[in-house]
């Protein structure tokens, strides 16, 4: 199980893991972030979740595919673009830890370009634009089949440390 703890201004902080019952403690302003497999997105133990599964690609981009459904609608017919930025969010914040870079993003800007509809597989690519000491530059686009441009998004990301336990 990996714990990250990023404190409210970004930075890195300090935490112990009680030894009784495992209880973690953390300082005030932090936020301890542990993986349990339950993200909405990727975590492959929640059961309503996305279960997205990320391939490398070319040029050192990461893709993954995803065919929303009719409970992933806003308006009839039309798929809820905070659904569509949630996976741009999640292939750009993916490509970091697949590289052995855990980070997560502290902005994300979407493009909603044009509908995308329940049943229709859309594919998502994401890449590196600026590489820094701690922050990285992302973006990513989601694509029909057709190739016509559904959504882009850009992100800062800022990487944190993990540690298993």
């Amino acid at each position: 199980m990996e714990n990250t703890i990023l404190n409210s201004t970004g930075k890195i902080g300090r935490h112990d893991l009680h030894k009784r019952g495992r209880q973690q403690m953390q300082k005030p302003g932090e936020l301890l972030l542990e993986d349990d497999q339950m993200c909405f997105a990727c975590g492959k133990k929640n059961p309503i979740g996305l279960k997205l599964k990320f391939t490398s690609g070319e040029n050192d981009t990461l893709c993954t595919e995803f065919t929303p459904e009719k409970v992933h609608q806003g308006y009839k017919d039309v798929v809820h673009g905070g659904i569509i930025a949630l996976v741009l969010d999640e292939v750009m914040v993916n490509l970091l830890w697949k590289r052995g870079r855990p980070a997560v993003s502290s902005r994300l800007a979407v493009k909603l370009l044009q509908p995308a509809k329940p049943g229709e597989t859309l594919f998502f690519r994401a890449r590196i634009v600026k590489d820094g000491k701690r922050v990285v530059e992302t973006e990513a686009e989601a694509v029909k089949g057709d190739h016509s441009l559904v959504a882009s998004a850009t992100a800062k990301c800022v990487e944190v440390k993990a540690s298993k336990h």
